[in-house]
């Protein structure tokens, strides 16, 4: 893609979800990120719950077969790219130079 123009993805879009998680797992983890960040390192909750997630789907794929991952990014690309209209060819002629 290009420098400023980035195409955008469907499965760039989030979702804010709720969690109830242990006093004292979400202390440690707070207090973990806190020290990560003196030794140059980060850590965010999102991060680690959307890998959770993300490990979570490949378990159930490894018991099931099923591959819920690549059904929902399927069903989302069909979704996006019925929405947009297709890119343009780019022509191989010399581009058009602006009036100044």
């Amino acid at each position: 893609m290009g420098k400023y123009v980035t195409k955008n993805q469907k499965e760039d879009e989030k979702r804010v979800v709720s969690v109830r998680i242990r006093i004292p797992i979400f202390e440690a983890f707070k207090g973990a990120s806190i020290a990560a960040q003196e030794y140059g390192y980060s850590m965010s909750l999102s991060g680690v719950f959307e890998t959770a997630m993300e490990d979570a789907i490949l378990e159930f794929k490894e018991i099931s077969g099923l591959d819920y991952h690549d059904i929902e990014k399927t069903n989302l690309d069909k979704k996006w790219k019925s929405q947009y209209k297709p890119a343009l060819k780019s022509s191989t002629s010399k581009s058009r130079k602006r009036d100044k």
